[in-house]
């Protein structure tokens, strides 16, 4: 297991030689110690590093729908932060518990359990704010400067492993006794003067974005009564991580009267249609789900009756019952013709019946009032690769990359459209960038070998691929050696 953790950490320092995107991006110097210890480019390969090995242990939630409402609500107060030039990745992890988290470099995980305990978009944008903070002041990095006597991989082993325990308990907690870090899991636990500078910048972040002030200690208020129910072992994670006390939420809560309650419009409908959605992705018994929509319909006790009727409408249809599942929708519609999750929505219960060119012509319609929106154009590449359509599905994915709009499932998928299409060297390079984006880089290998040998005869295909391969192998040599 030591030697596994040490591969990490060599993995995270050879990203460069196989990112791009990674060498593109001109992070700038910050004048702190901190700076001096570890640079900013080894900083966002530290938080690429555990991103890509979080994915080994931890299946994210790949819905479109939920991906994008996280990324544009995260990037809606990044670009009001301390750091709006950051590079920012925001991602969803299926986990009850109430937990978020930020791994240097800017990538910050939400557990779908947080978004389901929030009763208002205000409360998830005050934590989200609160990490970005965290970010953009390097808390974690610096929180590290005593390690800086040993090596360079080591600390950044010693770093991944604390960030892995933090996201996932059960591999990171292991990996921590592997490389004998002893106390650094509580180096995740930010210092009082860490907590309060981003609760301070969270908050004018926060404001600045458009959203209510009150919402941040009003979330931790509610962290600290529900904590009260806990023994010691079950209190929430965000709160082991992030210690909510009397003073501080007087603090915050003192704080947030001093801003001018101006809050911009927001969509706050789509957050409760997100929340309900999440609901229904972690069902494990969606005939039970049916019925706590039908109790809470009929004890008028939502929160939103829209958004409830929304997730009772996809329990339904997780359940097999269609046909009421599309008459609950369809009333929806009726009320809300261009909301795209209704139409999403209706598109993959025609799908589910066998109203294929149903589907497809929503999808078509959609994508006139919606063009080229993430969400939207994913669902309509399964369903056209399902209407055995490949060479459409392929360029609507490849205009989603040039928009700059990558995702593993993105890549999958695009492997699929290639293959169906003949195209099978292709297939089997994005299929390599599916497994790499996914922390795979030996399966990443093994496809690039496939597609090298496919491509014989294209000189300038081979070219690329085996210039690819090259990095591929550079770093797995690496690893070997360890």
């Amino acid at each position: 297991m030591k030697k596994n953790i040490l591969k990490i950490a060599l993995l995270v320092l050879s990203l460069s030689l196989f990112t791009a995107e990674a060498k593109e991006i001109a992070l700038p110097e910050i004048g702190d110690s901190a700076g001096a210890f570890i640079s900013p480019q080894q900083e966002y390969q530290i938080g690429l590093g555990f991103y890509l090995r979080l994915q080994q242990s931890v299946d994210l939630i790949d819905d479109p729908e939920v991906n994008s409402y996280i990324q544009d609500l995260g990037y809606r107060l990044v670009t009001h932060s301390d750091g709006p030039h950051l590079p920012f990745l925001f991602f969803m992890v299926p986990a009850p518990s109430v937990n978020a988290f930020a791994a240097p470099g800017g990538f910050i995980g939400m557990h779908s359990g947080l978004i389901l305990a929030s009763e208002s978009e205000d409360e998830v944008a005050s934590v989200l704010a609160h990490e970005i903070a965290h970010v953009t002041q390097r808390h974690l990095v610096r929180s590290f400067e005593k390690y800086q006597q040993q090596s360079i991989p080591r600390t950044i082993a010693l770093i991944a492993a604390a960030l892995l325990a933090a996201a996932d308990p059960s591999a990171g907690i292991v990996a921590l006794t592997a490389v004998q870090a002893g106390g650094v899991q509580s180096q995740l636990n930010f210092t009082r003067s860490n907590e309060a500078e981003a609760d301070n910048l969270g908050m004018h972040t926060l404001v600045r974005s458009g959203f209510d002030a009150m919402a941040m200690p009003r979330f931790f208020e509610k962290l600290q009564q529900s904590s009260r129910f806990y023994d010691s072992s079950g209190v929430p994670e965000f709160l082991r991580s992030h210690p909510v006390t009397t003073s501080r939420i007087a603090e915050a809560r003192g704080r947030a009267v001093t801003y001018p309650l101006k809050r911009q419009v927001s969509d706050t409908l789509q957050f409760y249609l997100i929340r309900e959605k999440l609901r229904v992705l972690a069902t494990k018994d969606a005939n039970k789900l049916v019925r706590y929509y039908e109790g809470v319909l009929n004890n008028s006790s939502s929160l939103n009756e829209t958004a409830t009727r929304y997730g009772y409408s996809l329990a339904l249809a997780e359940a097999g019952q269609f046909t009421t599942a599309r008459k609950v929708i369809k009333s929806l519609i009726d009320s809300d013709t261009d909301r795209l999750n209704y139409q999403i929505a209706l598109a993959k219960i025609e799908i589910s019946v066998g109203q294929l060119s149903s589907a497809l012509n929503i999808y078509q319609q959609s994508q006139k009032i919606y063009p080229d929106d993430q969400a939207l154009t994913l669902n309509q590449v399964d369903a056209l690769l399902r209407a055995n359509l490949p060479r459409q599905a392929a360029h609507l994915l490849l205009k989603q990359l040039e928009l700059g709009h990558k995702s593993s499932g993105l890549y999958k998928l695009l492997a699929q459209a290639k293959q169906d299409t003949g195209e099978k060297s292709e297939s089997h390079i994005w299929l390599a960038e599916y497994y790499y984006n996914s922390g795979r880089l030996e399966r990443a290998a093994d496809q690039l070998r496939i597609a090298a040998d496919l491509a014989k005869g294209d000189e300038f295909q081979l070219a690329k691929i085996s210039a690819r391969l090259r990095d591929v192998e550079v770093i797995l040599d690496k690893l070997e050696q360890l």
